[in-house]
């Protein structure tokens, strides 16, 4: 939606029909396989550029004079690295909980959820 601005009912429908057919024909999913890496690789840097892009657009948004707001972006974006820069890290802990904190994605999720109900508690939520 960032991209194109589309914002129907219908096209989101389609998409997911055409998925589903994917998903059910074998041959339409190598037919996809066959698009080259360089094309797959440059749609993946719009996607995920633009994924950032509204991050940090919602990032925008929040209210900075509050120190505990800096603290959980700063623990977040620390919790995204784990995983690239320490990838054994988690290695020793229950297979269950090395599996969601050895994502940066979910584990940064996580910590920001856990440390916003902490540090602003119910008023975080409200906003």
């Amino acid at each position: 939606m960032a991209v194109t601005g589309i914002k129907s009912r219908f096209t989101v429908a389609a998409g997911a029909g055409v998925l589903i057919l994917l998903g059910l024909f074998p041959w339409l999913g190598r037919v996809v396989a066959a698009i080259p890496g360089p094309v797959l690789g440059g749609v993946g840097v719009v996607l995920f550029g633009t994924v950032a892009s509204s991050g940090v657009k919602i990032l925008a948004k929040a209210d900075f004079e509050n120190p505990h707001n800096l603290v959980i972006i700063a623990v977040a974006l620390a919790m995204v690295m784990f995983p690239i820069g320490a990838p054994h890290l988690y290695d020793h802990l229950p297979t269950w909980l090395s599996m969601i904190l050895g994502s940066g994605i979910s584990s940064a999720a996580l910590a920001a959820v856990l440390l916003n109900l902490l540090l602003n508690g119910r008023k975080g939520l409200d906003k």
